[in-house]
């Protein structure tokens, strides 16, 4: 299963990042924007399209984690946008039509970091105090 969700936080910002975290990551990357993944944790700005119209959705950063060296252990992205609600509704419905893919539990990211030895348990604790 590969899970997604706004890892920057509910609202309207400048930026929204959209995390993406499962063994079809990659997958993702390649239907929103019609190119491979970019060079590992290299920023590559990319037009993010509709999967079956290619309409646009907006231009942002791709940022590409391959595991097991990514917060997750898994294969990762971030994907950077605009933050407007429009657009990362638009997104997350993409996401959400892809087979395989859900939306993220809170705290999911960083259970899965823990399941796979990326981070130990205090330091996951501390992470969901920060959030909180």
């Amino acid at each position: 299963m590969t899970i997604y969700a706004l890892s920057s936080g509910p609202g309207i910002s400048g930026v929204a990042i959209i995390r993406i975290s499962g063994s079809d990551a990659s997958k993702a990357i390649t239907l929103l924007t019609g190119k491979p993944v970019p060079t590992p944790r290299v920023a590559s700005l990319r037009k993010i399209n509709n999967i079956n119209t290619s309409k646009l959705i907006d231009e942002g950063i791709i940022i590409w984690f391959p595991g097991p060296e990514s917060y997750t252990g898994e294969d990762m992205v971030e994907i950077h946008v605009h933050g407007g609600k429009a657009i990362v509704l638009a997104l997350q419905n993409e996401l959400s039509k892809l087979e395989n893919f859900r939306l993220a539990e809170p705290g999911e990211f960083t259970k899965i970091a823990f399941q796979n030895g990326k981070i130990n348990l205090l330091k996951a604790e501390s992470i969901a105090d920060l959030i909180t």
